[in-house]
């Protein structure tokens, strides 16, 4: 599994690799052997003390403790992440990384398959949600590998698949106010965009593809700046 991701990475990079969750340190040692310099970051005390033992006196690589979601936007922003994503952490954290002013240029993580599934999901499936949208708004996605539960210790339960996410060449700006915009519009799947957001479009959430919520959110920015000068203008002339 470390190999796959490793080499599922940009061949070399003059800025240092994040890892997420080193864990016992085999993707660690993948990179490092691959020519990366590694910044890696643990939240598990005795994985903590494991590591600072096993890459002693090792230049290229640098130890974060904590919390991942809390340490990565304290650390200067690299081009590529990586790592062997928890699935309580894989949706705020990737999530993270789209919204960030400066998005990773190549992310390569290992999630459970049902998860990478969602992220990846097509308009009218019911996987398909804010997340999404988002995540494919950023990033092209491809599904590198999928892999069974023995490849892992302990044994998890489920399917786990290796996911490789590619930024865009052109990405939206304004992405929080974008995603606030989605996730209300996701609110309520049953219901008609138009019960639910400043808009007359008689569709469902779902039924409308990343580009096209993009659009809709323009759509609906532009109307909302054009009230605001109205109102101002009116307001004006009536001093």
């Amino acid at each position: 599994m470390a190999t796959v991701i490793a080499h599922a990475l940009p061949k070399s990079s003059p800025e240092p690799v994040q890892e997420i969750g080193p864990g016992l340190g085999a993707l660690t040692r993948a990179l490092l052997t691959l020519g990366h310099t590694v910044e890696a970051f643990e939240v598990d005390q005795g994985l903590i003390r494991w590591l600072q033992t096993e890459f002693q006196g090792e230049p290229r690589f640098r130890l974060i403790e904590g919390d991942a979601l809390k340490t990565l936007p304290q650390n200067p922003p690299r081009p590529i992440v990586c790592g062997n994503l928890p699935y309580a952490i894989s949706t705020p954290l990737l999530a993270q990384l789209a919204l960030r002013a400066d998005p990773p240029q190549t992310v390569v993580v290992t999630l459970q398959k049902e998860v990478a599934d969602r992220y990846a999901a097509l308009p009218r499936t019911p996987d398909y949600g804010a997340v999404s949208v988002l995540l494919q708004s950023v990033f092209n996605m491809e599904r590198i590998r999928q892999l069974p539960p023995e490849v892992f210790y302990p044994r998890p339960q489920v399917d786990s698949t290796v996911l490789r996410l590619i930024r865009r060449d052109r990405i939206p700006g304004g992405r929080e106010a974008f995603h606030a915009f989605v996730k209300k519009g996701f609110s309520q799947r049953r219901k008609k965009l138009k019960g639910l957001l400043p808009v007359d479009l008689d569709r469902r959430a779902e039924e409308l593809d990343p580009a096209e919520w993009l659009e809709l959110y323009r759509s609906e920015e532009h109307t909302s700046e054009l009230q605001s000068r109205v109102d101002i203008s009116y307001a004006v002339f009536c001093l």
